[in-house]
């Protein structure tokens, strides 16, 4: 599975507050970067978390 941030994200960081082993922010390019390319293991379970967590669901998990 993979991570993907839609271009409406308002870069509120509570992704990167909650799961910073999934994200981290991009102060130069004023965005979200997703740290992970392939989701797989023990971080399917917060990769999942994070959907629901986000602020504005701009957070997808989409399958490869």
């Amino acid at each position: 599975m993979r991570l993907t941030i839609e271009d409406f994200c308002i870069r509120c960081g509570i992704c990167v507050t909650l799961y910073p082993e999934l994200y981290e922010m991009d102060f130069d390019e004023d965005m979200i970067r997703i740290k992970v390319n392939e989701i797989s293991g023990a971080l399917t379970a917060k990769a999942r978390e994070s959907v629901k967590d986000c602020a504005v669901a701009a957070i997808r998990l989409k399958k490869l």
